[in-house]
């Protein structure tokens, strides 16, 4: 028999404290796509984990950098590739790229 899978529902998000950073979600952990809108609607990181206590979360250097500067960015994927671009107060930079 496959394990069962818990779903979080918008009201599970309700219960959590409002301190709450985080919603951790897994390979047995999934949410309602109402779930996942009222954590971001809180600020919540949605961390998607492969069921080892790793998130998915990426850890390179570009990704480090991001997260070292608030801001608002813009990220363009083409054949593997990722350009970032930050939406400053004059218009777009260029960020990074990797």
């Amino acid at each position: 028999m496959a394990p069962r899978k818990q779903l979080v529902t918008e009201a599970d998000v309700r219960r959590m404290a409002p301190s709450a950073r985080e919603l951790v979600l897994g390979p047995d952990r999934i949410a309602t796509p109402a779930a996942l809108d009222l954590a971001f609607s809180r600020g919540m990181r949605v961390v998607y984990s492969d069921g080892t206590g790793a998130g998915a979360a990426p850890s390179s250097e570009l990704w480090n950098k991001i997260r070292s500067n608030d801001g608002t960015y813009v990220v363009h994927v083409e054949d593997g590739r990722a350009v970032v671009t930050r939406i400053g107060p004059s218009g777009p930079e260029p960020f990074g790229a990797e």
